[in-house]
């Protein structure tokens, strides 16, 4: 448990030192409203997609391995 909890924070810190050294600031990205539109709208997709296409399969494929049983 502890090996992949510092492998995640050596992941997060050398992505900052990346983003730092192409001259992203982070700052930025964050309060940039465009950005943050667009993740919306993604999520958004994301969302229908999800309720719409995988999760009714998904339900039906959960219901015949319950049935197999």
């Amino acid at each position: 448990m502890n090996k992949g909890i510092i492998q995640l924070i050596i992941i997060i810190i050398l992505s900052v030192i990346i983003l730092s050294l192409l001259g992203v600031s982070l700052r930025a990205l964050f309060t940039d409203q465009t950005l943050k539109e667009n993740f919306m709208f993604v999520w958004d997709f994301v969302l229908h997609a999800w309720g719409t296409y995988v999760s009714p399969y998904l339900q039906t494929l959960w219901q015949k391995i319950q049935e197999l049983r």
